[in-house]
């Protein structure tokens, strides 16, 4: 009796033992990939898979490096499982934007604890998840968790660029098999950290595709002073000013609909209120009025509904005393679930109707990717491990790298560490971070939700 008793008081101390290592690795691994720096540009993501590469090859992890040119390196490893389902994709990327030390109050790569949080660039966007992805491959690993599936684990280079020749184009092109799989996690998500505890997970099953597109105005070109009616920047104003005096339709999906159903449930009564006249209006004029009126209360809930057009960039005019020829504006179209590219473009050709302006514009260089389904292993699995906590489906009004893995059948959602909502507003910005409490729970959920989805029953 006295052996089976100790045994049983062993096991518990056991598994409290290996929770205390995956938070602590989890850690580790944030402030060391925070370190190097990887601001994008350059990117010199090599230095981060190096490191990955490194860290799991102490546990028998063998990693693949692929450079699609000079230092831009993507990672890929695998925990092979026995072939029984397909496998699960854990995502995120290495690089970071640039930060500006001139606005933080610690050195955006010192990885600094200071007062319950970790600073650093990329705490939030998105090393954290790379930190939380390694620990959980090297738990599997140690701990022989028995799988159904290969777990992958992908560390993205070149994902903060926004350029037209991306990495992960030729990384699909070249080695499609390393990354295919049924499921995935990827960045995305919203987790809400409130009151030193996670309160609401919110899975990205869905976000906008994203398209740049530019409007040049032509005319006549002369001296300022002789006014003309065909002047460039003149037309241009008048182009943009209808443009981004237009609303376009408000349309749902299944995810973006049962979103706002859960955040009715909470959110302050006036938002509540606006959020149910866009589910009870019928589509159409009052469903894009009720749009308007959320819109107006809640920018980000608003952005969800419709697509937009945001001018980001103008160009015109070298002297100024001189009429130009040409005037220019760029804008930052975030394109609904499913809808295609050129036709927003002739929408657009429609609403400014102006024969003299001209768009030039790269579509995506994929079909449109629709809401992903959300009755499946892997957000059950997100739903069964976070007890207490509002788990939601999700739909971002940005655009991430899963959408090139979902054109190719992958079930992607995005699953990011917790913030509260200053936390959150940071990633991008001066004195990013994530708390250290956030960092420690996340681990363990990302952990259960992968033994969960990947392990034998």
């Amino acid at each position: 009796m006295i052996p089976l008793l100790l045994l049983a008081l062993a096991a518990p101390l056991h598994a409290a033992d290996r929770d205390a290592d995956l938070k602590r690795e989890t850690l580790a691994h944030t402030k060391a990939l925070i370190v190097l720096d990887t601001s994008n540009p350059p990117g010199n993501e090599i230095i981060a898979a190096r490191y990955i590469e490194s860290e799991l090859q102490k546990d028998g992890i063998v990693s693949e490096l692929y450079t699609s040119t000079g230092t831009r390196t993507s990672l890929v490893a695998r925990i092979k499982g026995d072939g029984s389902k397909r496998p699960l994709l854990l995502m995120c990327h290495t690089d970071v934007v640039p930060a500006d030390p001139k606005g933080w109050t610690v050195s955006p790569f010192s990885a600094l604890e200071k007062d319950g949080y970790l600073y650093g660039r990329g705490a939030i966007d998105i090393k954290s998840l790379c930190a939380a992805e390694m620990a959980v491959m090297s738990y599997l690993k140690r701990t022989a968790t028995p799988l159904a599936r290969d777990v992958i684990f992908f560390a993205e280079a070149d994902e903060e660029s926004g350029a037209s020749v991306r990495h992960i184009d030729s990384l699909l092109r070249d080695k499609p098999r390393l990354v295919d799989a049924e499921l995935g996690i990827n960045e995305g998500g919203v987790t809400i950290w409130k009151d030193g505890k996670a309160v609401e997970v919110r899975v990205e099953a869905a976000e906008k595709e994203y398209m740049d597109f530019t409007m040049t105005a032509k005319g006549k070109p002369g001296h300022s002073s002789v006014p003309t009616e065909d002047n460039a920047i003149a037309r241009l104003a008048r182009a943009i000013a209808r443009l981004s005096a237009h609303r376009f339709p408000v349309r749902l999906n299944p995810v973006s609909q049962g979103f706002l159903e859960r955040q009715a449930e909470t959110s302050p009564s006036r938002i509540a209120l606006a959020i149910r006249d866009v589910l009870n209006a019928p589509e159409g004029r009052k469903r894009d009025a009720a749009g308007d009126e959320l819109a107006a209360l809640s920018p980000e809930l608003g952005a969800i509904l419709r697509d937009t057009v945001t001018p980001t960039m103008l160009k015109a005019g070298y002297k100024s005393n001189v009429i130009p020829a040409d005037a220019s504006v760029t804008f930052n179209a975030r394109i609904l679930p499913g809808r295609r590219a050129a036709g927003l473009i002739s929408d657009i050709h429609r609403i400014v109707d102006d024969a003299k302006i001209e768009f030039t514009f790269e579509p995506p260089t994929r079909s449109p990717v629709g809401a992903m389904p959300i009755d499946t292993p892997l957000y059950r699995a997100a739903v069964d491990s976070a007890p207490g906590v509002r788990v939601m489906p999700y739909m971002a009004a940005w655009t991430t790298d899963s959408q090139d893995i979902r054109a190719r059948g992958t079930i992607m959602y995005g699953i990011d560490a917790p913030g509260t909502e200053d936390d959150q507003r940071r990633a991008h910005g001066e004195d990013e971070r994530v708390p250290l409490a956030a960092l420690d729970w996340f681990a363990l959920y990302l952990r259960d939700i992968v033994v969960k989805t990947a392990g034998k029953k």
